[in-house]
């Protein structure tokens, strides 16, 4: 008999898959069921509504993406530093077609799917990820309103192809490229962190990371049964 995030990781499976093929606004619930191999009453036990389901989904997503991201760092400390760790970012998120059209706003796919549970969650997170960078100097001090300038910029190269389907000539290395060298320049210091601070950012970075994903499973995991007895 499967386990239960077994069970929860093959309907997710198949709500990921009938999303990508149908869009959010015609997949239902009887869809998922059908496709994971399980009755209706089964996918209710772990997710009372649909949109509850699908942002589990994306939060899997991101569990998935967080993790590739951490397990880079850990094998080289150098990836911690922004322009590299956002290149990478960028790249994860261009190979999976979930987070991509999560963060372009994607109406084909997503629909009126709305996230903004998953990112009150996850502001949290952002903030200490800014103050992070900043204690170990690996941003620069005189940038004003850090986290919008930063976000802007990162969000400008995933969404300037639908604002303007003439420059989408680059390929997505190229792009990762482009914004490595953009979030280089305008706010990192031009003299880099030694190594040592580099190690000791890597790992609370990434124990920063760990915790976050530790916090979006355990929401994905928790059954509806689960969460009333709580």
């Amino acid at each position: 008999m499967p386990q239960p995030t077994e069970r929860a990781d093959r309907i997710l499976d198949a709500a990921g898959e009938l999303m990508i093929r149908l869009g959010y606004r015609k997949v239902t619930i009887e869809d998922i069921a059908k496709q994971a191999g399980v009755g209706k009453g089964t996918v209710y036990l772990h997710w009372r509504t649909k949109e509850r389901l699908f942002e589990s989904l994306f939060l899997r997503e991101s569990v998935d993406l967080i993790t590739e991201l951490v397990d880079a760092v850990r094998r080289d400390p150098d990836e911690v530093r922004p322009h590299r760790f956002l290149q990478n970012s960028f790249l994860a998120t261009q190979r999976r077609p979930l987070m991509r059209a999560l963060v372009t706003g994607d109406a084909e796919l997503l629909g009126n799917l709305k996230q903004a549970s998953a990112q009150i969650r996850g502001q949290e997170f952002t903030t200490r990820y800014f103050e992070l960078i900043t204690k170990y100097d690996l941003v620069r001090d005189d940038v004003p309103h850090l986290i919008f300038s930063m976000s802007a910029a990162v969000t400008g190269f995933f969404m300037v192809d639908n604002i303007n389907p003439h420059l989408a000539g680059p390929d997505d290395r190229a792009k990762a490229d482009a914004l490595a060298l953009t979030v280089r320049r305008a706010f990192e210091p031009e003299q880099g962190p030694d190594r040592a601070s580099l190690i000791s950012a890597a790992a609370e970075i990434s124990a920063l990371f760990d915790e976050i994903n530790a916090n979006y499973r355990k929401w994905i995991y928790t059954s509806e049964m689960d969460m009333e007895r709580t």
